[in-house]
């Protein structure tokens, strides 16, 4: 049966039973939708013939999986481990109950869990008892061929025969359940990051003879919205190992198949997420790998020597207190936050944050200058090597023995130096620049002496340059507008950049928020109208449509990226994009630009008739305004992300190699680029790709890309039968009425209420 069957099937029984009164209704249905795909329709049938069993599913709390976890869990286990097996922390949505299994133990601790679970699964539950998990452990007898279970993350130990644990209660669970894993057994655990990161109980592993052979990290928002603390599924034997294999698994059953296939060739892949072997007791989180795989691709460009930040530092103090005045400022230190992204900076009066959530490094004075490796820090590399030494499951920080790994690529100390003086002069520029800029309003009648200086300071650095690093649909349009001497036409071009850059912006976000669907489903409403005059507005979108579509998206991802639950999984959606494109993408600068631009074109309109060349010219002066402001906050958001159109394709060892053209710049014919990627591309379909990452964003079909032509249309409206394309930038065949497809249809489901 399939999963929109199974969907339709639970949501047409659950509006059946809204009348009942003895019924409360599910906050979430994911449990029935596991049963319905793993135990079949009969069984979720008969669910809802039984009120009583369904009330009592209706008040469980237990997290459920998602259905390809379960599916890769069967896949992962051979037949042989299956004689035998225990989950000591039995809920009703335990692995155990969704894959085939017969010979079940274990214990559940809760009454009326208990009591269902002994409903629903008659003949999987004769080996379960109800108690305390570990008591009922510490009086178990038998050994076991496989160990599996999802315990509770983060909740506090118990005492053991009057013992206490120094661990947490996973941790402690499974070290216990150790001791009752047969010889060639195998044990796997649902754990959160922050087991990974505790050396004591990796240790303890080690001394009770148990080997993590794989760790599987699990999609951030697997288990949203209960949940997202990042998870893992770790496998483990009594087989010594020397290495452990790591990846990250995928909904897409391919993908999967090619790390379960890795795995038991013991094979390392590609592309990091595909399997790869590391030092288990070095290993912090996959997140940590990819990025620090990707600073390495970056740190390509720099060709600096590496150097460890401990052969160029005299001491690493770890800052206490709420006041700089009380920190005493060492020569040549700069000063590093342990969590979040604020600047690293060289003096204490630059401080962001409290001094105790920052660690003060003075370098050595023959080897490093302060404010060149201040300044490092902030460049993309510099965030990817602070990123990749976060830990913490929670709230990711930077270890004091985390920084001991950190490795540099420094020039000779003469270079630094240059660096820095250009750096300043740069900064000497903008400083002039904004007096002279000041001087200008405070001193209208000097105009003529100012224009002339700006042409002594520095070239005035083009339009275009800037505007060959925007995506093709809107670089075209404002290529339009550099192109022409005509006034009227630069006003018509600016108008058609802004608005299509909304209908753009809102594109981008919706693409990337779609992928999840359930995510999208209870998370809507924060950007949906739904207000009936509002309803179907997309059938003729406005300017003022996308920009409301636009400012409620931007607001919605700003609030996750400020959650510390959310904030790493709404970058995941986006495919994990640079700072400076998620701060495009969140800005109210922006929204406000478009707001401004949308008055100023209606109140133009509604203004009427020929407008005389003095005027024009004044238009245009108001929207190059607007279009300098914009300019500030796309800023070099797109210099890490390309637009592509694929065209051929290989795959081969799990990795998919695409030729594609690269729609970036307002010049064709485009570049063709190779790039690699964990999924499969759509030749019909448009992609954005963040830098080396390799899952490309799929764009919902609101542009068209006409490659025969290298024109780029944009969605319109719906007339009659027929969906209006416009180009703005395409001259010969400036429209397109074409018969609505299906893929626009589902992209107009995601703007419905």
């Amino acid at each position: 049966m399939e999963q929109t069957d199974i969907k339709n099937k639970i949501w047409s029984n659950l509006d059946r039973l809204r009348t009942d009164r003895n019924f409360s209704g599910f906050r979430d249905t994911r449990l029935l939708e596991l049963i319905g795909a793993t135990l079949g329709e009969e069984k979720l049938d008969n669910i809802f013939q039984e009120m009583e069993l369904l009330s009592k599913l209706t008040n469980t709390h237990s997290i459920t999986a998602p259905t390809y976890v379960f599916k890769f869990i069967e896949e992962l286990i051979k037949p042989e481990n299956k004689k035998s097996i225990l989950d000591p922390w039995i809920t009703i949505s335990s692995p155990i109950f969704y894959i085939q299994a017969d010979n079940i133990f274990g214990t559940c601790i809760n009454q009326t869990e208990f009591e269902t679970i002994k409903t629903l699964f008659k003949e999987k539950s004769q080996n379960i008892k109800l108690g305390d998990t570990l008591n009922e452990l510490s009086k178990e007898t038998l050994n076991f061929d496989l160990v599996l279970s999802f315990p509770p993350f983060g909740m506090r130990t118990q005492h053991i025969n009057g013992e206490k644990s120094p661990f947490d209660f996973a941790t402690t669970l499974l070290l216990k359940c150790g001791e009752h894993l047969a010889q060639d057994g195998k044990l796997i655990f649902l754990v959160s990051n922050s087991f990974l990161m505790d050396d004591k109980g990796k240790e303890a592993l080690n001394k009770k003879g148990l080997f993590v052979e794989a760790v599987f990290s699990v999609p951030s928002g697997a288990f949203a919205p209960m949940t997202n603390i990042p998870s893992n599924l770790i496998l483990i034997s009594k087989q010594s190992k020397e290495k452990t294999f790591v990846a990250e698994i995928s909904q897409d059953d391919t993908t999967n198949k090619t790390i379960l296939q890795n795995f038991k060739n013991h094979k390392e892949a590609k592309a990091i997420q595909l399997g790869c072997f590391v030092d288990f007791m070095e290993f912090k989180s996959l997140n940590s790998l990819v990025s620090e795989k990707e600073m390495q691709e970056l740190v390509k460009r720099i060709g600096y020597p590496p150097i460890l930040l401990t052969d160029i530092s005299k001491s690493i103090n770890a800052l206490k207190g709420d006041n700089s005045d009380e920190v005493e400022h060492l020569a040549n230190s700069i000063y590093l936050p342990k969590v979040g992204n604020s600047p690293v900076v060289a003096s204490l009066s630059e401080l962001k944050i409290k001094p105790k959530n920052y660690y003060q490094i003075q370098l050595d004075e023959t080897k490093a200058n302060a404010i060149y490796v201040a300044n490092y820090f902030n460049t993309p590399v510099g965030k990817k090597l602070r990123e990749s030494l976060e830990v913490g499951a929670v709230i990711p920080q930077i270890s004091k023995s985390q920084l001991s790994r950190c490795v540099f690529f420094l020039p000779d100390l003469s270079t630094q130096a240059e660096l820095i003086e250009v750096d300043s002069k740069i900064q000497q520029f903008s400083l002039r620049l904004d007096e002279l800029k000041r001087n200008l309003w405070k001193q209208p009648k000097s105009y003529k002496s100012i224009s002339k200086e700006l042409k002594t300071i520095n070239q005035e650095e083009k339009l275009e340059n800037w505007i060959d690093k925007l995506p093709f649909p809107i670089s075209s349009i404002l290529w339009r507008y550099y192109a022409t001497k005509d006034n009227s036409k630069k006003i018509e071009h600016l108008f058609h950049f802004f608005e299509a850059f909304s209908e753009f912006l809102s594109m981008l976000m919706l693409s990337a928020l779609v992928q999840d669907k359930e995510f999208y489903k209870a998370e809507s409403h924060k950007w949906i109208d739904k207000d009936e005059k509002f309803q179907n507005w997309y059938l003729r979108a406005t300017f003022g449509n996308w920009n409301v579509l636009t400012s409620r998206l931007s607001k919605a991802i700003r609030e996750y990226l400020s959650d510390n639950d959310k904030k790493e999984y709404c970058k995941s959606l986006f495919g994990n994009p640079t700072e400076a494109f998620l701060s495009m993408i969140t800005s109210k600068g922006i929204v406000n630009v478009l707001i401004e631009v949308a008055n100023l074109r209606n109140k133009w309109k509604g203004h009427g008739g020929i407008t005389s060349e003095e005027e024009n010219n004044q238009r245009v002066l108001t929207l190059e305004q607007q279009l300098n402001e914009f300019r500030k906050h796309i800023a070099d958001a797109f210099e890490d992300t390309r637009m592509l159109s694929p065209t051929t394709s290989s795959f081969e060892d799990g990795i998919f190699t695409f030729n594609a053209k690269e729609l970036i710049g307002a010049r064709t014919p485009f570049n063709e680029v190779t790039i690699k990627s964990l999924i499969p591309l759509d030749r019909k379909k448009l992609y954005l790709c963040n830098s080396e990452q390799t899952k490309p964003l799929e764009l919902l079909p609101f542009i068209k890309f006409v490659e025969a032509s290298d024109a780029i249309y944009f969605y319109t409206s719906i007339e009659s039968k027929d969906v209006r394309w416009v180009s703005y930038h395409f001259d010969k065949e400036a429209e397109l009425k074409q018969p609505a497809d299906n893929e626009l249809f589902k992209a107009f489901d995601f703007l419905k209420p």
